[in-house]
């Protein structure tokens, strides 16, 4: 029993003066050689007067938990206002802030040059077609189809015109007298068919020289130019150039 004095005594100055590492073994010792929970909860003190409070709240946590140690409310109670007032002696704790995920940066890749892929051959157009010399000449001999066509009409419409000029002059011939109206006809229809055979004959024969030309423009080669030959006297066409 005085050896256990002894020991407490000697623990207690080693807690006071600053050894707390001697205070806490003693102690120790004693509660391996005596199981009372009295040496754990002056181990919590030991480290409480050393300011290592999280060790006294260890020590005093422990003390609470003894599984043989049979506690009374009020030694329960005077634990937990030591827990209370060691944890309100701790420094506040930084917060704990989560690590930020390191930026990484993607190398930009430069893709390599790619050749710009040329457009394919475009097969000429109609347009195209129609601009050659082949199509130039088919217009130029389709054109001289339908001139010529007119002419022929206008060379049948003299012909009517004339023989209704001589049928008048027939019937004058078995009748005694005619009218003024009847001679005044007679001379519009006269007129009228010499129009016909001049401006049909002038058609016909533009339309031969236009076939003509379209033609010699079919085969690729032509320097001929068409003018307008008019005057009071004739109508016709003039045929300018070489083919």
């Amino acid at each position: 029993m005085e050896a256990n004095q002894a020991q407490e005594r000697a623990a207690r100055k080693a807690c006071l003066s600053g050894d707390y590492a001697k205070g806490v073994s003693i102690l120790a010792e004693l509660f391996v050689d005596t199981r009372n929970p009295t040496f754990v909860f002056n181990q919590g003190r030991c480290f409480e007067q050393n300011r290592l409070y999280e060790d006294a709240i260890a020590r005093f946590e422990e003390y609470l938990n003894l599984p043989d140690a049979k506690l009374s409310d009020d030694d329960r109670a005077a634990a937990e206002k030591r827990i209370a007032d060691c944890r309100a002696k701790l420094p506040p704790r930084a917060p704990v802030v989560a690590p930020q995920p390191l930026a990484y940066t993607v190398p930009l890749t430069v893709p390599p040059a790619v050749p710009t892929p040329q457009p394919a051959p475009v097969p000429p157009t109609a347009a195209a077609v129609e601009s050659s010399p082949a199509s130039k000449g088919g217009r130029m001999r389709t054109a001289g189809v339908l001139v010529a066509s007119v002419g022929v009409a206008a060379l049948a419409a003299g012909v009517v015109l004339n023989l209704k000029a001589n049928g008048m002059v027939n019937d004058w011939r078995t009748k005694v007298s005619y009218t003024a109206s009847q001679n005044d006809q007679y001379n519009t229809y006269k007129t009228w068919s010499w129009v016909g055979y001049g401006a049909g004959a002038a058609c016909v024969a533009t339309g031969a020289v236009l076939f003509g030309i379209g033609v010699r423009q079919g085969a690729g080669s032509n320097t001929v130019a068409l003018l307008p030959a008019v005057n009071s006297r004739q109508v016709g066409a003039l045929v300018t150039g070489g083919f």
